[in-house]
């Protein structure tokens, strides 16, 4: 049984905190909670009968009691990689709730923590690597069903936020407070895949939106255009300001299409010929290569059923059961994803990676400190 401490004690951690208590998340015991607000602390203990579960004002203490084996960081983005840094420097294992942070630059220190401490598992919250749908388009790519890509478009505007979500707390919508916008908080989840399913690519060109139709200093819509190694295109189109939205996936490769729509609904055009070989060899003007078409369902693809699925994987992989989905190495490949459609926006000019993490503190600094 993996012993675990939350830090942080607001909204998302109470999430966490429900699914523990009603045995959607297994082998684990909420021991420990830390957080400066020790009149919520109670109340929350309280409120799901954690008696048993000891309460730390000062998270370092919580970290040298002994008392976890792993800690689940849940405080605001700033925090997050110093206190992974602490955790696995007291020999605590961590798993951090998205984003990784909000700097490139002092992401590139948990790489070499993690490295300092092999016998520890350090891993990002990205629950939407345990959807069944993303886990086949994976495979598929992985396994080149879809042949050589060629293009992929995201049309994620299913993020709708009202002026009272961003009111809700003062911090929310800000620079200060966030570190980013819609980037950065909802559609982290979705770059992260495209990290996942596609790699890193080497250029890209954003185009962020700031305050549209909402009192926020924070982009609340943003396009980007990207250029990977080989040839291959994406087009990245996210919207918090759209309801009811869309959330449709295209990736297109020489042998084939995937679509898949609201993370549940797939359609797979498979060619019967390789694209690229049909073009060298047909004859016809206007052409096209016949193809099979089928429909996939997946279920799964409630958010609570994913968090419990990744804390799941964090803590088996803490056991050494199996691999962790989503390393604190790969969740950072994303944020410097984030970093650079940032730098591209405010410069109004393509970026190349890696981008140099200095220099995006700085100019972040100057734009938004």
């Amino acid at each position: 049984m993996v012993r675990i401490g939350i830090a942080g004690i607001g909204y998302i951690a109470e999430e966490y905190i429900k699914l523990i208590v009603k045995q959607r998340i297994t082998g684990c015991s909420l021991c420990a909670v830390s957080s400066r607000n020790l009149q919520h602390m109670e109340t929350v203990r309280k409120k799901y009968g954690l008696e048993q579960t000891a309460l730390f004002t000062d998270y370092q203490e919580m970290l040298d009691s002994g008392c976890i084996d792993a800690v689940l960081i849940c405080t605001p983005h700033f925090f997050h990689i110093a206190m992974a840094e602490a955790a696995l420097a007291a020999g605590v294992h961590v798993l951090i709730e998205k984003p990784a942070g909000v700097f490139t630059e002092e992401g590139e220190r948990i790489v070499q923590s993690v490295k300092s401490h092999p016998e520890l598992t350090a891993g990002v919250l990205y629950c939407r690597r345990t959807s069944k749908a993303y886990r086949r388009v994976q495979s598929m790519v992985a396994s080149r069903d879809l042949g050589k890509i060629k293009r992929a478009s995201w049309l994620l505007t299913n993020l709708y936020r009202t002026p009272a979500y961003y009111n809700a707390q003062e911090w929310k919508g800000t620079w200060k407070g966030e570190g980013g916008g819609l980037l950065l908080t909802q559609a982290s989840h979705q770059l992260d895949l495209l990290v996942w399913l596609l790699g890193m690519p080497e250029e890209l060109q954003a185009f962020c939106s700031y305050g549209v139709e909402r009192q926020i200093e924070v982009e609340n819509e943003a396009v980007i255009q990207m250029w990977y190694p080989g040839g291959a295109t994406v087009q990245f189109i996210a919207s918090a300001r759209e309801c009811p939205g869309t959330n449709r996936l295209e990736i297109s490769g020489s042998r084939g299409q995937i679509i898949l729509e609201n993370d549940r609904h797939m359609i797979w055009r498979r060619l019967e010929q390789d694209e690229r070989e049909y073009a060298e060899s047909s004859r016809e003007v206007y052409g096209t290569v016949p193809y099979t078409e089928r429909t996939l369902e997946f279920d799964g693809a409630e958010n609570t059923v994913q968090q419990a699925a990744i804390v799941d994987n964090v803590i088996r992989a803490v056991q050494g059961k199996e691999q962790i989905l989503c390393p604190a190495e790969e969740a950072l490949q994303s944020l410097q994803m984030i970093n650079g459609a940032y730098l591209s926006s405010w410069r109004g000019e393509k970026i190349r990676f890696p981008i140099d993490a200095t220099e995006y503190r700085k100019e972040w600094e100057r734009h938004c400190g």
